[in-house]
This record gives structure tokens, C-alpha cells and sequence, in this order.
């Protein structure tokens, strides 16, 4: 499988890890987008759209300044100017470069989001047998805790019915003893 380039495996990377600052910024350039229905993969397109296609300066920017910033508070590095020079470069190919490029790297992005959310389903379904085991040990724990008071109930029971019919008995032995 072919991989991005260094800049864009950092776009997309940033993308999964941080995917409602990338709609707010789709949203602040007038991309229609909404948190509450987007996927990665929509945010891939038109992000990759955005840069390639449209070229658009000033969303590059931005996003470039996301990423740095995420990248300083991570201590990964920063990559000031990575996204410019990949509109510098768009803007010298023509259209039909510029959307083959896009759909590539849209395409690479996706199957690396599709890797990663493969590793969380199969890290979620391993969490939740886990859970499933927990519970099944925690309601077995319950009924023999149940049937062990239930026991125990009826015990205490026993002991009480024959202590009083021990003192009734004493009782009247101390009425007959009496009379």
C-alpha cells in the first residue's frame, strides 16, 4: 500500500486525532459541514479539496497553524508553512492534476483512518468481552451471595424457633415445679 507524504500523513493524522477543529475551520470558510453528521471521510474531501483544488490560502494557513500548535503542545515539532507550499505547488498544475492529487491523497487518508478505526473497533470489541466476563463474574458472585443469605436466613430461623421452644419448655417446667 502506498503512503502519504510526510505533510499530508501529518494533515491526517491531525484529521483523526482532532476531527471537530477541522469542521469549525470547514465551517469558518463556508464548506458546508455540521459536527453532528460529519465523517472523517467528508472531512478528508473537502479538506484535501480545500488545499488542492481550491487552493485556498487562508484555510491552508489556518490549518497549518492547527497543527503546529497541536504538534508544540505534543513537543512533536512544528511544520510552519507545510500546507502554503503544497498550494504553491497546486497552483502551478492544472485542475486535473490538482483533483487527481486531492482524490490520491483523500483515498491514502481514508484507508489510514480506516486502519486506525479498524484498531479501535478491534481494541472496543477485546474491552468489551473484558466487561462481559466482569459482569458474568459479578452476577454469579450475586446469586451465590443471594443463595448463601437465603441459607443463612432460614439457619437463623431454625435456631430461633428452637430456642424459644427450648425456653417454653423450661418455662413450663417451672410452672409444673411451681404448682
Amino acid at each position: 500500500m502506498e503512503k502519504l507524504g510526510t505533510v499530508e500523513q501529518k494533515l491526517a493524522d491531525f484529521i483523526y486525532e482532532k476531527p471537530e477543529v477541522v469542521v469549525k475551520l470547514l465551517q469558518k470558510y463556508g464548506y458546508d459541514i455540521s459536527v453532528k453528521t460529519a465523517t472523517l471521510s467528508q472531512i478528508y474531501d473537502l479538506t484535501f479539496k480545500a488545499i488542492i483544488v481550491d487552493s485556498d490560502k487562508e484555510f491552508a494557513n489556518d490549518m497549518d497553524m492547527a497543527v503546529s500548535s497541536d504538534m508544540e503542545l505534543n513537543i512533536a515539532g512544528a511544520v510552519i508553512g507545510a500546507f502554503t507550499s503544497i498550494i504553491t505547488a497546486g497552483i502551478q498544475s492544472d485542475v486535473a492534476k490538482k483533483n487527481r492529487q486531492a482524490q490520491y491523497n483523500i483515498t491514502l487518508a481514508t484507508l489510514s483512518a480506516n486502519e486506525k478505526l479498524a484498531s479501535e473497533k478491534l481494541r472496543s470489541d477485546t474491552e468489551n468481552a473484558r466487561t462481559g466476563i466482569l459482569a458474568n463474574s459479578m452476577l454469579q458472585y450475586r446469586t451465590s451471595l443471594q443463595t448463601e443469605s437465603t441459607a443463612r436466613l432460614k439457619d437463623t430461623w431454625l435456631y430461633v424457633t428452637g430456642i424459644g421452644i427450648g425456653l417454653g419448655i423450661l418455662f413450663g417446667v417451672y410452672l409444673i415445679s411451681k404448682r
